[in-house]
């Protein structure tokens, strides 16, 4: 097929690359036995404004354009930092309105709440809310009913899926490419939703998605851009994902076990540092651009795709 590719600042053809932020505040961390409910969320200092604009400043400074996946609560109370990303050129996406994970709760309430964030998001600014990522890539095979409410409330693609094992979330039987998703309401159907899942690599001996979260924060620099160099293919883009929190040394701590505050919270103080580097490295592209680039030539999901593929 010939898919769309783009060329690195160096000049050596590469898949393009993808950079998101799911933009939602220091206590929004999902699966603890404390996660603060979203009633009390105005009782807690919010840092989110001041953390996604050095963060859009930074890629600003780079001309990188990133695509932004909003909590519809970080709208609602902040809807000038939604108008404010679009402006600069950003892609305002969503990443639904409470937070969350979508197989603990019912397709009535999904809909409902991903309904609320796209409704809040396309207000604040003059346009179209296309994309959504779960949070805690909360959409496994648990949920299959989620492709088709997608479809039914608007949204054009999804960056739900996270083809790895993780402590929440996440299906290591993915299929790891681009895609669009069957329905599951006729044989054969389609939802019409293009699936953008991160995809793994094969390091050290397991399967790790190092282009975001605490893998991004752990590894040097050198081993993040082998692995995506070494992974980049015409077909899937490298999706980087980021929170406007990973860059806040600073931030207030959430109680909790050692080895997820580990995972939380090690080397913030890198992150600044190697989301420069990487803008300086490669070219990078908005989600949307890439999908209506390439949603034409992508498969349909079909028992036929594995996730070694």
């Amino acid at each position: 097929m010939g898919f769309q590719r783009i060329s690195t600042c160096r000049g050596t053809p590469l898949t393009a690359h993808i950079f998101t932020i799911d933009v939602e505040d220091w206590f929004h961390i999902s699966d603890l036995d404390n996660t603060p409910l979203v009633g009390t969320w105005h009782e807690y200092e919010s840092r989110v404004e001041r953390n996604l604009r050095d963060l859009l400043d930074l890629l600003d400074s780079h001309g990188v354009k990133a695509t932004c996946f909003f909590l519809g609560w970080v709208g609602e109370k902040f809807p000038g930092l939604v108008r404010e990303t679009a402006a600069r050129g950003h892609e305002v996406a969503s990443h639904g309105y409470a937070h969350e994970l979508v197989y603990e709760i019912t397709p009535e309430v999904f809909r409902a709440d991903i309904r609320r964030a796209k409704q809040i998001l396309e207000g604040c600014f003059a346009g179209t809310v296309q994309g959504y990522r779960a949070p805690g890539f909360s959409i496994t095979p648990q949920t299959p009913w989620a492709w088709d409410i997608l479809a039914e409330e608007g949204y054009r693609y999804d960056s739900s899926l996270f083809a790895s094992s993780r402590s929440f979330g996440g299906d290591p039987d993915a299929y790891p490419k681009p895609h669009v998703r069957p329905s599951g309401k006729s044989e054969g159907g389609s939802s019409g939703v293009v699936a953008m899942p991160l995809r793994p690599a094969r390091a050290f001996g397991k399967s790790l998605i190092f282009s975001g979260g605490g893998y991004l924060r752990l590894l040097p620099t050198s081993a993040i851009t082998f692995l995506a160099d070494k992974l980049a293919q015409p077909d899937a883009p490298i999706i980087y994902y980021i929170h406007p929190r990973e860059i806040d040394v600073e931030q207030p701590r959430l109680p909790m076990p050692f080895g997820r505050k580990f995972r939380s919270y090690v080397n913030l103080s890198s992150t600044r540092g190697k989301i420069a580097a990487l803008c300086r490295r490669y070219e990078f592209e908005r989600m949307i651009d890439w999908v209506e680039a390439n949603e034409t030539r992508l498969p349909t999901l079909s028992g036929r795709m594995h996730a070694s593929a």
